[in-house]
């Protein structure tokens, strides 16, 4: 099992999704989480598609997040 240490990650995913249904995106967050990411998952009421609210999200979450707790993460390739 990975241990992601910490690692910021900014999930978005949306409920009219058409692809990836909502049990799935909440296991993907869980399972992140449950390897130690810190884990910010959104669900917003949009389809599969990058919208403008998700631009807004991340730039907000980009200017508030630690750049160097990512590189300070180590996690490995497989």
């Amino acid at each position: 099992k990975v241990d992601l240490g910490g690692f910021p990650i900014l999930m978005l995913s949306g409920t009219a999704d058409p692809i990836v249904p909502r049990e799935n995106a909440l296991r993907l967050a869980r399972d992140l989480a449950d390897r130690g990411a810190a884990i910010d998952h959104r669900i917003q009421p949009a389809g599969h598609g990058l919208s403008a609210a998700d631009v807004a999200i991340a730039s907000q979450w980009l200017s508030r997040t630690d750049p160097t707790a990512a590189r300070s993460a180590h996690v490995p390739v497989t």
